[in-house]
């Protein structure tokens, strides 16, 4: 019976992915060809950063922020990915309804969109691991579990996603495991020295070559495996709530603007955006207090609660074209045309892009201090990180009701990502030879960001869903 409803399910998920690329064979392409040729790029990227580090990667500060920024990161969207996650409804009625286990249903949903996105990131990841490891007193044998350490880090961040959705629910047993779980961590993590990485220290110590790699790539891959089968029982044992909270109406911006306020709503009310938002919050606050104890010089700790924000809030404009979709008979009866409803639905996505990433950086910058051009730059980051994101999602729509389609957008942003940086790193340099400075050279990058998605999204509209 789990094998037949594997099948099923996976055999779903695949045709709505032939679909997708019968429809836009060229894009398809571009996204494949980027998707392979990630590694080489990466792997040129580590180098970099692996020489520029090479002196300080003997130091056990500098090692374990190597490891921490990107398993934050990890972490952060392991929480997006396990707030959207849909229920048993999402396989129908009748599927649902029969005698089939939640935990089955759950490893169904999750078998392929899971196969794919390994597919698309582990080889790009191994590459830039090993690259920057080559540069470490621990060699290139230390890239392996820095790798897996930052894979062993999405389940992470999906087990902490579930236990702040069971706080919130107020259900105290479980939540006291999650606060053991945690104490755990931290208990590990202080053996070994570095509290922050908890059971994956082991990787910071073999950067440095205080360990064996063999050890290390040992223990990331136990928390994958045993942090992933606890995701896995803790969504298909969702409890339900206990109560809810009192909805709120939004009735005087409604009233003047009916249209941008039904688009808000809709978004602010999806449980993934919050869940995205919160968790994404939460681990750069944590970033942020790890940075700061641990002496930090600025602008270290601004960047780092930055863009480990912007991971989550970007689910918002991964949403925007899907939430069109789902309603287009409103959305495309309303007194605007297209362009100016892509357009109000690329400023509500940015905005509320922008939100918490301000919020926490407003913190990051009382706490450790920043200038102006680090501020520029994760503004500068905002914008074109919501443009790949609204691309991404309008070509690759995020409806809310199959987790194989958000899967696939999330790897055609990582595919959209690759190119924007490639196409911004030969782009950029030249336009700085014919004489524009830094600040208007990011101006023209934000402008071109922005009319590329809001003339996607538009197209998409046009063509329909």
């Amino acid at each position: 019976m789990r094998f037949a409803l594997s099948r099923a399910v996976a055999g779903c998920q695949a045709r709505r992915l032939r679909t997708i690329v019968a429809g836009a064979p060229i894009p398809s392409a571009i996204v494949v060809a980027v998707v392979a040729l990630a590694p080489l790029a990466l792997a040129r990227v580590g180098s970099a950063l692996g020489s520029e580090l090479a002196d300080g990667l003997d130091s056990p500060a500098i090692t374990d922020a190597l490891v921490l920024g990107p398993c934050l990161a990890a972490a952060a969207a392991g929480g997006v990915l396990a707030a959207s996650v849909p229920t048993r409804d999402a396989l129908g009625q009748q599927i649902a309804a029969g005698p089939i286990g939640n935990r089955s249903v759950t490893c169904s949903l999750i078998l392929l969109p899971a196969t794919l996105a390994a597919l698309v990131c582990v080889p790009a990841l191994v590459a830039f691991a090993l690259s920057v490891a080559s540069s470490s007193p621990g060699g290139q044998a230390a890239g392996l579990p820095l790798g897996a350490a930052i894979l062993a880090a999405v389940p992470v961040g999906a087990v902490v996603a579930e236990g702040l959705k069971i706080a919130a629910w107020g259900h105290r047993i479980r939540l006291l495991g999650l606060g053991l779980g945690l104490g755990a961590w931290v208990v590990a993590g202080r053996a070994v020295g570095a509290t922050p990485l908890g059971f994956l220290a082991p990787v910071s110590l073999a950067l440095r070559g205080a360990a064996p790699a063999w050890v290390a790539l040992l223990v990331a891959c136990l928390v994958a495996v045993s942090f992933g089968t606890a995701w896995i029982i803790l969504a298909s044992t969702r409890p339900e709530r206990r109560s809810r909270a009192r909805e709120r109406r939004h009735v005087a911006a409604a009233w003047w603007f009916p249209v941008p306020a039904a688009a808000f709503s809709l978004l602010a009310r999806r449980a993934d955006v919050r869940h995205a938002n919160v968790a994404a919050i939460a681990f750069a606050v944590v970033g942020l207090m790890v940075a700061v104890a641990g002496g930090t010089p600025p602008p270290g700790p601004f960047l780092l609660a930055g863009t480990t924000t912007l991971m989550g809030s970007l689910v918002v404009a991964l949403v925007g074209f899907g939430v069109l979709a789902n309603g287009s008979w409103i959305w495309l009866g309303a007194p605007r045309n297209r362009g100016s409803l892509a357009a109000m639905t690329w400023l509500l996505s940015l905005a509320a892009a922008m939100a918490p990433v301000a919020a926490v950086g407003a913190l990051a910058a009382v706490a450790s201090g920043v200038d102006r051009s680090t501020t520029g730059v994760v503004v500068v980051l905002t914008v074109v990180g919501t443009a790949v994101a609204t691309v991404a999602g309008s070509l690759v729509p995020w409806r809310g009701e199959a987790i194989g389609d958000q899967f696939s957008s999330v790897a055609a942003f990582v595919a959209v990502a690759i190119a924007t940086s490639l196409a911004v790193g030969l782009v950029a340099p030249r336009l700085t030879a014919l004489g524009l400075n830094d600040p208007e050279v990011a101006i023209l990058l934000c402008c071109l960001s922005s009319f590329a998605a809001v003339g996607t999204l538009a197209r998409r509209l046009t063509t329909g869903a």
